[in-house]
């Protein structure tokens, strides 16, 4: 997490100073629209803003559908747990009524 605020800072502090080292008036064309006399600071701080978004939004569409993920995986192991334990339980009688003809049978071979 600290590494990921360390490359972030340096990326904004290197967009800083390329927006201040290229302050001219620009034209800009986009599709239909004409921009004539904007700083190149402007353009270069609304293109860094405009990726930023475009990165976060993708980000989130990535956490929700892994939170999705987590969710039904959860779901999924609770249904699988409560299984289990239902099955422990079915089982366990037969298992302590094999368990008691072992523990006599065990005795009268000691004595022979």
């Amino acid at each position: 997490m600290q590494l990921y605020l360390i490359v972030a800072l340096l990326f904004a502090i290197t967009v800083a100073l390329f927006a201040v080292q290229n302050a001219a008036p620009v034209d800009i064309n986009f599709l239909i629209y004409q921009f004539k006399g904007i700083s190149l600071v402007v353009v270069i701080l609304i293109s860094v803003l405009f990726g930023s978004l475009i990165v976060f939004l993708l980000s989130m569409v990535k956490q929700v559908s892994l939170m999705k993920r987590i969710y039904h995986l959860e779901k999924r192991k609770q249904s699988l747990e409560a299984e289990l334990e239902k099955l422990r339980e079915k089982n366990e009688l037969p298992r302590q009524e094999q368990a008691a003809p072992e523990e006599e049978s065990a005795p009268d071979a000691a004595t022979s």
